[in-house]
This record gives C-alpha cells, sequence and structure tokens, in this order.
C-alpha cells in the first residue's frame, strides 16, 4: 500500500504532470533542455523528478558529466503503467482540441 501512496502523490503535482508529459513527447532528454522547456527554475525541476524516480516513474543517467532523464524503461508497477499511459492519452487529447 505504501507503493500506491508514493505513486499517487508523485502526480498529483502540475508540475510533476508538466515533466512527465514533456518526457513522453521529448523522450530522454538533458536536465538543463528539461529546465528550458518546462520554464521552470531548476531547483524545482530537480526536486520534482527525484520525486517521480522514487515512485519509479522516470529514471536517469549520467553521461559526460551531465544528466539526462526519461520515462523508466520498464515500470515495474501496474499501477505506473497506467498512470503514464492516462497522462500521455490527456496530452494527446489536448493536442487535438489547440
Amino acid at each position: 500500500m505504501d507503493v500506491l501512496v508514493r505513486l499517487f502523490k508523485s502526480v498529483a503535482n502540475e508540475k510533476r504532470i508538466l515533466l512527465l508529459e514533456t518526457l513522453l513527447d521529448k523522450g530522454e532528454t538533458r536536465l538543463d533542455n528539461l529546465v528550458s522547456s518546462v520554464n521552470l527554475p531548476y531547483k524545482t525541476v530537480s526536486r520534482n523528478l527525484k520525486i517521480l524516480e522514487k515512485a519509479m516513474l522516470v529514471q536517469h543517467r549520467t553521461r559526460n558529466g551531465k544528466v539526462y532523464y526519461s520515462i523508466e524503461g520498464s515500470p515495474s508497477l501496474f499501477y505506473g503503467k497506467t498512470l503514464l499511459n492516462l497522462i500521455h492519452r490527456q496530452q494527446s487529447r489536448k493536442r487535438k482540441h489547440t
């Protein structure tokens, strides 16, 4: 049950939803480019990505001193996969209406 609470809390924030939508759209993205894309302060983006990472929704890797984030390759929880699918569908609907 603890995992579910963490997962739902992680997506109960508009900034984190925006980060997930951006990563779903762009794929793996360097942290500084992600900060520019979402137009939020670096500290805010970094803190929220850590929360999403603890919820097993995103992952990071470091290459040549640069940090890259992406959607977790295979979310280990059914609930995580379902949430990502819902966010992706909502994102697609928004695009159709603009």
